[in-house]
């Protein structure tokens, strides 16, 4: 079974090892290609087009877009980070929203070892939408639909982290 969100954000390794243990358990699993940028839904002939790394900056680029099955796993991305922000969100199942930073001990894990490396917050978009003032909306009610889509714009616009330049430009 699948599992779809919502996902933008970056992550900067301490060392470039860091960085290759990511990249290669995110091409185990078909989120990036060997030129390095995401795939859309795993197909090797439909990229995002943005690059997804900088080598001189050991980092990592998410581009905004919907993964398929990749919020099960933010967590993993995170062993060896010194610093990043990953926003998520979903209506597959649910209505949540996620924000994702290294904890402070995370630059010290193992390359591609797990354990203790984020900070999770988690965030109700049906209370985020009341206290935005954006209303509520009940399952099968018109609207219902475009109204959880515009939370969700509305929480990416808010929450997406805007990475250091060096993070979106070629580093190779």
């Amino acid at each position: 079974m699948s599992f779809y969100a919502s996902i933008s954000g970056y992550i900067t390794y301490r060392s470039n090892e860091h960085l290759e243990a990511v990249l290669d358990y995110l091409k185990d699993r078909d989120w990036i290609n060997d030129s390095e940028q995401w795939l859309v839904y795993g197909d090797s002939t439909h990229t995002r087009g943005q690059p997804a790394v900088n080598h001189h900056s050991n980092s990592l680029f998410i581009p905004f877009g919907h993964y398929r099955n990749l919020a099960r796993v933010t967590t993993e991305l995170f062993a060896g980070a010194t610093e990043g922000c990953v926003v998520t969100a979903s209506t597959d199942g649910c209505f949540d929203a996620w924000r994702e930073t290294p904890l402070d001990s995370a630059s010290g894990v193992s390359p591609g070892a797990g354990g203790a490396v984020s900070s999770v917050e988690c965030i109700d978009l049906l209370d985020y939408a009341r206290l935005r003032g954006l209303g509520t909306r009940t399952p099968g009610e018109p609207g219902y639909i475009e109204w959880q889509q515009s939370v969700v714009g509305a929480f990416h616009d808010e929450y997406n982290p805007d990475p250091p330049a060096a993070l979106t430009q070629s580093g190779s």
